[in-house]
């Protein structure tokens, strides 16, 4: 399941970067990121850390709904841990 939230989260971040029609560098800057952590995060390297989610998702102006209509359609359920 972790990797449907890795390729969904960096399938996100490409399309609005594109729509910002901004360079990696400069996407990076704007979510407060190094160009080497938002690199990692749209290749689907990693995921990012709480604190990261909040800038990029602020900063990029991110829509929730659609990362989570991603992860979704790409099989994505949440897991049951209550009581285990």
């Amino acid at each position: 399941m972790m990797n449907i939230l890795k390729k969904c989260f960096s399938k996100t971040l490409y399309f609005r970067r594109m729509e910002l029609k901004l360079n990696q560098e400069k996407m990076a800057e704007k979510c407060c990121l190094s160009p080497r952590q938002y690199t990692d995060l749209e290749n689907g390297k990693r995921l990012p850390s709480f604190r990261s989610l909040i800038n990029i998702i602020i900063n990029g102006r991110i829509d929730l709904n659609l990362f989570i209509e991603e992860i979704i359609k790409a099989g994505y359920a949440p897991e049951d841990s209550v009581g285990k």
